[in-house]
């Protein structure tokens, strides 16, 4: 499956609330996952056990990714999330995030994720418009 075909069924995934779904189908096992700079996990393994308590936790999630920006030549994709979901006690939660991903053969072999003022940052300074900022970085 070609690139942009991959990137293009995780947004649709991630949309219709299965971010499971969408990390179990393209990150690789070796991945790398960061969070405002720092390793987060080291593995899907671990990225997967870190990650599925929060979203078992959800009844409802409501998927909203906005602002995906491809680059088929080197193999990078940025976007926005601001999906929400709702906990059993009725609580809503509004993500709002920054995704850079790095794929190499269909997976995900980095994933890069911002909230707060690195995210502002990095939008102030063109992440949404070109993606390879971050590469080498």
């Amino acid at each position: 499956m070609d690139f942009e075909k991959s990137v293009k069924q995780q947004v649709t995934l991630l949309n219709e609330g299965k971010p499971l779904e969408a990390f179990d189908q393209f990150f690789d096992i070796s991945g790398v996952m960061y969070a405002n700079g720092e390793v987060f996990a080291s593995s899907a393994e671990e990225g997967r056990k870190k990650q599925e308590p929060y979203i078992r936790a959800a009844v409802s999630i409501e998927g909203k990714i906005t602002d995906v920006k491809m680059l088929p030549a080197k193999q990078i994709c940025v976007f926005r999330n601001q999906s929400s979901f709702v906990t059993e006690d009725g609580n809503k939660h509004q993500i709002d995030g920054l995704c850079w991903q790095h794929w190499q053969g269909g997976k995900i072999k980095e994933e890069q994720y911002f909230d707060g003022e690195q995210m502002k940052n990095h939008i102030k300074n063109g992440i949404l418009s070109q993606p390879e900022l971050l590469l080498g970085g």
